[in-house]
């Protein structure tokens, strides 16, 4: 993650906002502080949103007819169909309706994905009257005790190498860990409020509500988004009466408005209401929060072996993309429909640079595929070359990608959508160019 003056990055409950800058509300951290702490960038927010990509209409409209990734092999998921089961509220309904629809994209999952549809399929043959929050918070505690019993031998290695330190250390790491125990056994706890928090969380809010269409939620958005910018950037007493001011202003908006239903509208503003008056409230262990803390506590340790010792340790805490257990107890705790994206997200249809955007790849169709939202979002920025060292079967997806796009044209698909067909030729060209000749497509059937 690429560190500017001022970087936000989510923490699970609340945000921290780095300043190279020292200011006079808020306290400061040196960026150095963070070198021994990987994945603290953005985690994906698992919402269903359609590209704004200029130019790629065309590909989108191919999106429908599952499209393979051309990393992965997947059938892509459409988005826009998923948008109209978030929007028709099918993922709210008993989970034997549920896990039908979920079970039209099974040769889609895989990893923690498939794990997790297994469970609520079998518990929903049990329950089938049950939404599928409720299903996984049945078997939720088998899997919480789990992540707790590695989690606690993690503490208690941490506990141990800060005995090593003055004693002034040993206090903070036992504030820190007084909190933590806090989090982890759901008991309310003071968080300070944050501007840079509230519009980051506001503005991706916003994203979601713009993709579905809604022009009166649209108008409302841009309502509240316009109230935000009034919100100081610090908070301290001098700007505590404003920030409340501002807040209870975007409250009586939502109210009164279309999306007064909004569960994450209210969630945000009622739990932004209640810290910035200082107010308790139940806020869930962050693994990226502890780490962030943690490293505000040795960042001035001298010896630097026993910074790197505690902070190499405090990294082994699970995280919910590679273990089962924190997967489980973070996606149970989530409303039914975000359970529903979660399962989804990974596998929905992106329209993907194959060469990067930020290297100064073209918004045209020619440097366009299809990829899913994990293996676009993993990808990021990287040369083609070196993705196909982490993906070595690309050629063969490649293969099947453009194969489709050939059984497409010849069903009528692409003169039924005024799509070019010149975009099998520049396809099988690009990837040719971006692979340095490593990869040369057949596409000999598109000319029968």
């Amino acid at each position: 993650m690429r560190i500017s003056a001022i970087t936000l990055y989510s923490v699970n409950g609340y945000n921290h906002v780095l300043d190279a800058k020292k200011r006079k509300c808020r306290d400061t951290i040196s960026l150095d502080s963070l070198k021994n702490i990987d994945n603290l960038s953005l985690l994906p927010n698992y919402q269903i949103a359609f590209t704004a990509i200029q130019n790629s209409s065309k590909l989108r409209v191919l999106f429908k007819y599952n499209l393979p990734c051309i990393y992965s092999g997947v059938p892509m998921i459409d988005p826009k169909q998923v948008s109209r089961l978030i929007k028709s509220g099918a993922f709210e309904r008993p989970s034997k309706e549920v896990v039908s629809i979920l079970s039209r994209y099974q040769d889609c999952y895989s990893g923690m994905e498939k794990r997790i549809m297994e469970i609520i399929s079998a518990r929903s043959k049990v329950h089938p009257d049950e939404n599928i929050k409720q299903l996984l918070g049945e078997v939720e505690p088998v899997y919480r005790r789990d992540l707790r019993k590695k989690q606690s031998s993690i503490f208690h290695n941490l506990q141990e190498y800060f005995s090593e330190l003055p004693e002034s250390y040993q206090v903070k790491f036992s504030d820190l860990m007084k909190e933590t125990d806090k989090r982890l056994n759901e008991r309310p706890i003071l968080i300070p409020f944050s501007s840079y928090e509230f519009k980051y969380k506001l503005a991706k809010i916003k994203d979601n509500i713009v993709n579905e269409n809604d022009l009166k939620a649209k108008k409302v958005m841009n309502k509240l988004m316009k109230e935000s910018k009034k919100l100081s950037n610090n908070t301290c007493p001098s700007t505590m009466d404003n920030q409340i001011k501002v807040i209870g202003m975007m409250d009586w908006v939502l109210r009164k408005s279309v999306l007064k239903n909004n569960s994450e509208l209210n969630e945000l503003i009622g739990t932004s209401k209640a810290r910035l008056t200082n107010k308790e409230i139940i806020a869930p262990f962050s693994r990226k929060s502890f780490l962030y803390d943690l490293g505000r506590i040795v960042d001035d340790i001298s010896d630097k072996g026993i910074h790197e010792k505690i902070m190499k340790e405090a990294l082994k805490l699970p995280t919910s993309n590679e273990d089962f257990s924190a997967y489980m107890v973070k996606v149970s705790g989530e409303n039914p429909e975000k359970i529903a994206s979660r399962i989804l997200w990974p596998y929905l249809a992106s329209v993907e640079h194959i060469f990067p955007k930020s290297e100064g790849g073209p918004d045209i169709m020619a440097n366009f595929a299809g990829a899913t939202t994990r293996e676009n979002s993993i990808r990021k920025s990287i040369d083609f070359t070196e993705q196909m060292k982490l993906r070595p079967n690309t050629p063969k997806y490649c293969q099947m990608y453009v194969d489709k796009l050939i059984k497409l044209y010849h069903e009528g698909v692409f003169s039924q959508n005024n799509i070019n067909p010149k975009y099998i030729e520049e396809f099988k060209n690009t990837i040719y160019n971006v692979s340095k000749g490593q990869i040369d497509l057949d596409i000999s059937k598109f000319y029968d």
